[in-house]
């Protein structure tokens, strides 16, 4: 079986690069579980590689892409301080949350121990604080929702509910598209879709009773409907989203294609609406990554910025880059489940 299933990835991969390119979801997931992450740091790029690369094997029955991903999480897992290590930043502790997904998924109790060791370093430790090693930017929503969403103690649940909202009460823009900080009052692109992949972390993996569901669907769903109006006519999102001038960018098409694709499968918006969004972001995703793995139009690493020049000025990434293949693998991944659901 592992002879047959070995063969079929190579398949995959050589007829890709033979010029027989594919926009088949799982067929790029293939490509790009196999080269990414390229450097397997503690930090949420490569838990988004990581956890999908997870998900790639569980469904398709190939289990090479969970080894790949277990061996690059084994020394995390052997010397658990690695994962909590200082100076503490929330893009670095939220790679614990493909820890809890190996858990899952694989029953894996030493990749579990790594995200509940984490997770509890993220609550707040003051009255003053929404989340402990908070910037403000909308970054969080997504950094500490993904662990602590899935971890969930009713304590935790009390954590996301205010973050979520307080930022969005900050950060939300009257037309439903975020702003990336107070201080960076700006539409970035991936700060939209960090926005967008926190709130639908949240309402992902919390249960039905959740008191800050219906606020937080509220929410996700005049995201969803804004970021819409701005889809580009290749089924893009842009660098500042509210920009036409703005370059066409991969991680926010990624992440907005893949939030929209969970939020029509899992019932949060109808599919009627959603359904022809998503396959031209699915096609805008697609169109970026080369048959190599390497990928287009990727927005390098970005602090905040008070000018809407600084995010227009960012420079581009085209090549290998761990970002951009963690979210295309993402976007990857939830649009295959959206069709095996239709």
């Amino acid at each position: 079986m592992r002879i047959f299933t070995g063969f079929i990835a190579l398949l995959a991969l050589f007829q890709t690069s033979a010029g027989q390119s594919t926009t088949e979801p799982l067929a790029v997931a293939r490509i790009l579980a196999a080269k990414y992450p390229a450097q397997p740091i503690m930090s949420y790029i490569p838990a988004l590689s990581w956890s999908n690369s997870y998900r790639l094997s569980e469904l398709t029955g190939e289990p090479q892409w969970r080894e790949k991903a277990a061996r690059d999480m084994e020394p995390f897992k052997a010397d658990r301080a690695k994962a909590k290590a200082e100076p503490r930043r929330l893009t670095s502790l939220a790679g614990a949350f493909a820890f809890h997904d190996a858990w899952v998924i694989a029953r894996d109790s030493a990749a579990q121990a790594v995200a509940m060791e984490v997770a509890v370093l993220i609550p707040p430790r003051t009255p003053d604080e929404v989340v402990s090693y908070a910037t403000g930017w909308t970054d969080d929503m997504f950094m500490a929702t993904s662990i602590l969403s899935r971890v969930a103690t009713a304590d935790m649940q009390a954590t996301i509910g205010k973050l979520l909202t307080t930022y969005a009460g900050k950060l939300q823009r009257p037309d439903g598209i975020f702003i990336h900080a107070t201080d960076g009052p700006h539409a970035w692109g991936r700060g939209n879709g960090f926005a967008l992949l926190g709130l639908t972390e949240a309402l992902t993996y919390l249960p039905d009773s959740w008191s800050d569901r219906a606020r937080v669907l509220e929410i996700y769903r005049k995201h969803v409907a804004a970021l819409v109006k701005l889809q580009s006519d290749d089924g893009s999102w842009r660098q500042v989203v509210d920009e036409p001038a703005s370059n066409r960018e991969l991680t926010v098409t990624a992440m907005t294609t893949a939030a929209m694709a969970r939020g029509v499968r899992l019932g949060w918006i109808d599919r009627s609406t959603y359904e022809p969004i998503i396959n031209r972001g699915w096609t805008a995703v697609a169109a970026r990554v080369n048959a190599d793995g390497t990928v287009k139009d990727v927005c390098s690493g970005t602090g905040v910025g008070p000018t809407k020049e600084y995010y227009l000025n960012r420079p581009v990434v085209n090549g290998a880059d761990d970002r951009g293949g963690a979210m295309a693998l993402l976007a990857a991944i939830e649009v295959d489940m959206l069709r095996r659901a239709r």
